[in-house]
């Protein structure tokens, strides 16, 4: 065995003993990833013939919706007469411990698929390279017969549950599906926005302002109401101290338009003195367990380089890793919208800032909305805090975005919308003026009836 072999060896093993692990550790977390892991592994995927024994029982266990921990899996083991087969209770108890983290065992469950898929393509083809060099029977026959095979290791049986295919007429006559707001009209279940700026552009302030109004019940950008929303900020970069003040202000500010918020729907994590790190398995679970008990249905976090302390942030590999780890934080979330706070390259005189995070490229592709916050370039644009709403990467459906925003109080930005072309409202008109006067869009949107409130 070489030594890229004994290595890919290694980490299969881990990864089954992680997967068996997760699974013998009841609770939220191990029952969800339990049912993304029976879509991708059968028994005879496992290498070691205890660890079918053991994935097979969990399953049974876990179907029953009986408890599956190595105190019931001891017992039903005994009661089949495999408990010595498998290594002992002793054993059991050491699967749990090997668990970095539950939350990543479907991640360790394509490690042990894609170590299977292998092992059935290499059988494949030996048995393809014995039956030419047999000289038994037509050419076209054993070619045809190895195509056969290398196709059913790929599918492993398992063609017969996939949907059938879908044509135009059918395509055409569904009625598509509304997303399933977290902010109406503006995100949803699932949804990545990344937000980018330079220093002291107000990026963080934003995405403070979104999650504040959102667990008060109030729409982001307009005078409207919408189901409170269940809200975890997670602040890298800021101390306590130094994020109370707009905190508060902004607290005060849904207070006095009638919305108070909620104590129990706005969960605040402040990281700086602790440090984050989520290429490390540690901080990863912490991080997972906080979203577990918090049970967000809008996340705020960031900035993006201050996720991570190792590697080059401008490194593919880099990228990689964090997106793995946030895609982790959302699957535990249970599908969390998720506002990102990025940087963007510091500004070339002459030429107006690229707002593209800073970093790999992979990041320009992997949000589904990416805006940047340009101040824009219009006569008295400095007065008001004028900013552009840029996109800097193609939305992948329609929104309601603001296209310029400015600064205000008691919250830090006010949006604006236009109508046609009309000119930006002046520091002396109030909004209703602006309205009146159809300098901004008018405000009306979604009420309380209309969401279900």
């Amino acid at each position: 065995m070489s030594e890229d072999q004994a290595e890919l060896r290694a980490a299969e093993l881990e990864a089954a003993e992680a997967v068996l692990g997760a699974l013998l550790t009841p609770g939220d977390s191990s029952d969800a990833a339990f049912m993304e892991i029976v879509e991708q592994l059968e028994t005879a995927d496992f290498r070691e013939p205890r660890h079918q024994v053991v994935y097979d029982v969990a399953c049974v266990l876990r179907t029953r919706r009986d408890v599956c921990d190595p105190i019931t899996m001891t017992r039903e083991l005994e009661r089949r007469g495999d408990l010595a087969r498998v290594g002992g209770a002793a054993y059991l108890h050491q699967l749990v411990q090997a668990v970095p983290t539950v939350y990543a065992a479907v991640r360790y469950a394509e490690v042990i698929r894609d170590a299977s898929l292998r092992r059935r393509v290499e059988a494949a083809g030996i048995a393809a390279v014995t039956a030419a060099r047999s000289g038994e029977g037509e050419a076209v026959d054993v070619a045809e017969r190895a195509v056969e095979e290398m196709r059913a290791a790929r599918d492993r049986g398992l063609a017969v549950t996939d949907a059938p295919l879908l044509h135009l007429d059918e395509f055409l006559a569904q009625t598509p599906e509304e997303p399933d707001w977290v902010i109406p009209g503006v995100l949803g279940r699932w949804d990545r926005l990344i937000v980018t700026g330079g220093e002291g552009g107000g990026k963080s302030l934003l995405l403070r302002q979104i999650m504040m109004r959102a667990a008060a019940g109030l729409h982001p950008w307009k005078k409207a109401r919408i189901r409170p929303v269940r809200c975890l900020l997670i602040d890298v970069e800021n101390s306590r101290d130094q994020a109370r003040p707009w905190i508060e202000q902004m607290a005060r500010g849904a207070h006095d338009e009638g919305a108070p918020i909620d104590p129990k729907l706005l969960t605040l994590e402040f990281l700086l003195e602790r440090g984050i790190d989520l290429a490390r398995p540690a901080d990863r679970a912490y991080l997972a367990r906080r979203i577990e008990r918090a049970k967000p249905d809008l996340i705020v976090i960031g900035p993006l380089y201050k996720l991570t302390m190792t590697g080059n942030p401008n490194d593919e590999e880099t990228a990689r890793v964090l997106m793995s780890a946030l895609e982790t934080l959302r699957t535990v979330s249970g599908g969390a919208a998720m506002l990102i706070e990025a940087h963007s390259p510091h500004a070339v005189p002459g030429k107006r800032r690229d707002l593209r995070p800073i970093g790999s490229s992979l990041w320009l592709r992997w949000p589904e909305f990416g805006f940047g916050l340009s101040p824009s370039t219009e006569v008295g644009a400095e007065e008001l805090r004028l900013v552009d709403w840029v996109p800097w990467r193609g939305s992948r459906s329609e929104r309601s975005w603001p296209e310029q925003l400015c600064g205000g109080h008691p919250w830090p930005w006010t949006a604006i919308q236009y109508r046609g072309n009309a000119p930006i409202p002046g520091p002396t008109l109030t909004e209703e003026q602006a309205v009146r006067a159809g300098l901004i869009a008018d405000q009306t949107y979604w009420d309380h009836e209309q969401i279900g409130q």
